[in-house]
C-alpha cells in the first residue's frame, strides 16, 4: 500500500472518522458523569475489569505486552467482518472504549490526580486510541457499502472490504505493536512519576 494509496484511504473515511471521534467523546463524558454519581456501581465495575486481566505484580513487562497485544489486536480485527452488520457493532465498541475512558479519567482524577491519570494514557494512548477511531471508522464504512450492496446499489463491496484488510495489516497492526510495547515498557515509567 503505497503512502498515496494511504492518503486516499484516510480521505474516504474521513466522515466515518469523525463520527467515531463524535461518538468517543459523548460516550467519555457520559462515563465520566456516571462514574462521578455511582461510586458504588464503579466500585463493582473496577472489580469485574481486573478479573479479566491475567496480570499481577510478578507479571513480567514481555508478559503485559503480548497481553496487552493480543487483546488489542484481537478486538480490533474482530471489527472488520462485524461492520458488515449495519454498522452496529462498531458503534458499541468506540461506545463502550469511550464510557471505560471516562470511567477511568474520573477514578484517576478523584483518586489520585489528573497528572496520574494523563501519564498513565498519554504514552501508549497517543497511538492505541486513533487506531481505536480509525478502525471504528473503517468497520463503519464497510457496513455501509455491506447496505449499499443488499440494495442494489453500485458499490464493489469486495474492493472496499480487500483495502480494509490492507489498512488494517499494514497501517493499524504495526501501530497495535508500538502501542503495545509502549504501554508495557514505558507508560509505567510516567505512572512511577505521578506517584
Amino acid at each position: 500500500m503505497r503512502i498515496s494509496e494511504i492518503k486516499e484511504y484516510l480521505v474516504s473515511i474521513k466522515p466515518y472518522i469523525i463520527f467515531s471521534c463524535y461518538i468517543f467523546l459523548i460516550s467519555a463524558i457520559l462515563g465520566y458523569i456516571f462514574a462521578q454519581n455511582n461510586p458504588d456501581e464503579i466500585t463493582k465495575f473496577l472489580e469485574e475489569i481486573k478479573s479479566l486481566f491475567p496480570i499481577d505484580e510478578e507479571s513480567t513487562p514481555f508478559q503485559i505486552f503480548l497481553f496487552i497485544f493480543e487483546n488489542n489486536v484481537s478486538k480490533i480485527f474482530l471489527l472488520l467482518p462485524l461492520g458488515i452488520f449495519a454498522g452496529i457493532f462498531p458503534l458499541f465498541f468506540v461506545s463502550a472504549n469511550g464510557l471505560v475512558f471516562g470511567i477511568f479519567a474520573q477514578i484517576s482524577s478523584s483518586l489520585i490526580s489528573w497528572e496520574f491519570f494523563i501519564l498513565g494514557i498519554a504514552p501508549h494512548g497517543i497511538i492505541e486510541i486513533p487506531v481505536l477511531l480509525l478502525a471504528t471508522a473503517i468497520s463503519l464504512k464497510i457496513g455501509k457499502v455491506a447496505i449499499w450492496k443488499i440494495l442494489k446499489k453500485d458499490k464493489d463491496f469486495l474492493s472496499e472490504f480487500s483495502k480494509a484488510i490492507k489498512f488494517y495489516i499494514l497501517i493499524l497492526l504495526p501501530l497495535l505493536l508500538i502501542a503495545a510495547l509502549i504501554e508495557a515498557y514505558i507508560t509505567p515509567f510516567f505512572i512511577s512519576l505521578a506517584l
